[in-house]
C-alpha cells in the first residue's frame, strides 16, 4: 500500500541515489564538464608563440576552465627553447606539399611538476586527388596533422595524434577565389584541430601515483551530493509515509 502511494518524482529519485551509490562503489571520480581529468585542470602549454594554433588551443582550454599555468620548475636558458620553429617546406598549398613546424621543449621542463602539454609538431599539406583531362589539378585534399604529447609528474609521457582532411575544388578560371577558399579551409581545419588537441585530454591515463588534491575536492563532492540525497530521501520518504498514516 505504501508502495501505491509513491510519487514517480520519489521513486526517480530513488534511482539517483542508487546509480550515485554504485558509481562510488566502483571507484568512479567525477569529471569537469568535457571529460577531461581533474589532474589536467591546471597545466603548462609548450607551443609556438605566435602561432594561430597555440592562440586556438589557448581559447579552447580556457573555455574548458583549463588554468595555464608556468612550470614549477625554472629553467637556466632562455624562453626561446620553449617556443622554437623550424619550417621545412613553403607555404604554397596550390601543389603538392608540405609544411611542418616543430616546437622544442626546455630540457628542465622534463622534471615539472606540472601536468605539460607539448605541441610537437603541426603538419599542414595538400596531394591532387583528381585531374581535368588536360593533366591540371581539379581536385586537391588540405590535410592537417598535430603530434601532441602529455606529461605529468612521474608518468611516462603520452603521444597523440590529431589528423583532418578537407577537400577543395579548384577552378582554374577563379584563381583568386581559389585562394581565399584555400585559406578559409585552413582556418577551419586549425580550430577544429584545437578543439580536438584539448577533447584529446580526455584521453590521458591518470596512474594512481599522481593523484593529487583535486581528488580530495572530487571525493568531498561525490559525498557532498550523497548526503543531499539522502536527505531529500529521508524527508520525501517521512512525507510519504505519514501522508498514508493520515489516509488509514
Amino acid at each position: 500500500m505504501i508502495a501505491s502511494a509513491l510519487k514517480p518524482g520519489f521513486i526517480r529519485l530513488i534511482c539517483i541515489f542508487l546509480f550515485t551509490a554504485i558509481l562510488g562503489g566502483c571507484g568512479f571520480h567525477l569529471k569537469n564538464g568535457s571529460g577531461i581529468p581533474n589532474e589536467l585542470r591546471n597545466l603548462t602549454l609548450v607551443s609556438s608563440k605566435y602561432s594561430d594554433l597555440t592562440r586556438l588551443i589557448k581559447q579552447e582550454l580556457r573555455y574548458n576552465k583549463i588554468n595555464l599555468v608556468v612550470p614549477t620548475v625554472t629553467s637556466t636558458t632562455s624562453d626561446k627553447s620553449l617556443t622554437t620553429e623550424t619550417d621545412n617546406s613553403s607555404n604554397i598549398l596550390d601543389e603538392d606539399s608540405t609544411q611542418t613546424k616543430t616546437t622544442a621543449m626546455d630540457p628542465a621542463l622534463l622534471n615539472s611538476q606540472t601536468p605539460i602539454l607539448r605541441i610537437m609538431s603541426e603538419t599542414s599539406g595538400s596531394r591532387t586527388v583528381s585531374l581535368y583531362l588536360n593533366a591540371s589539378a581539379a581536385e586537391y585534399e588540405l590535410s592537417y596533422v598535430i603530434e601532441m604529447e602529455v606529461r605529468l609528474p612521474n608518468q611516462e609521457p603520452q603521444y597523440f595524434t590529431v589528423a583532418l582532411q578537407r577537400d577543395l575544388l579548384n577552378d582554374s578560371q577563379k584563381a583568386l577565389a581559389n585562394s581565399r577558399v584555400s585559406e578559409l579551409l585552413q582556418q577551419e581545419l586549425r580550430e577544429a584541430a584545437a578543439q580536438q588537441v584539448v577533447r584529446t585530454l580526455s584521453q590521458v591515463i591518470i596512474e594512481p601515483q599522481t593523484i593529487n588534491d583535486n581528488d580530495d575536492e572530487t571525493e568531498l563532492s561525490e559525498a557532498a551530493l550523497n548526503t543531499e540525497l539522502n536527505t531529500e530521501l529521508n524527508t520525501e520518504l517521512n512525507t510519504e509515509l505519514n501522508t498514508e498514516f493520515e489516509a488509514n
